[in-house]
């Protein structure tokens, strides 16, 4: 399971993200962060070991910090 987000590089938004995350009892297992340019469009994925809950990616949303908050599954058969 993961969480794909998309934001303006801006101080606070990583600490409130695995703040968010680990308040409402998601366990992050890797996180990846990449960005364009000091203060440029940044994306963080984060691997997480179970589904992010819908109220959590809501909640998420409603910060307004984020442009795009979206759960990512792959199932390997």
């Amino acid at each position: 399971h993961m969480l794909y987000t998309t934001n303006e590089d801006e101080p606070g938004i990583i600490g409130m993200l695995g703040q968010t995350m680990g308040q409402n009892g998601v366990n992050i297992a890797n996180f990846t962060l990449g960005r364009s340019q000091a203060g440029g469009e940044a994306i963080a994925l984060l691997y997480v070991d179970a589904e992010v809950p819908a109220p959590v990616i809501k909640q998420l949303e409603d910060t307004g910090m984020f442009k795009q908050v979206r759960p990512l599954q792959f199932d390997v058969a």
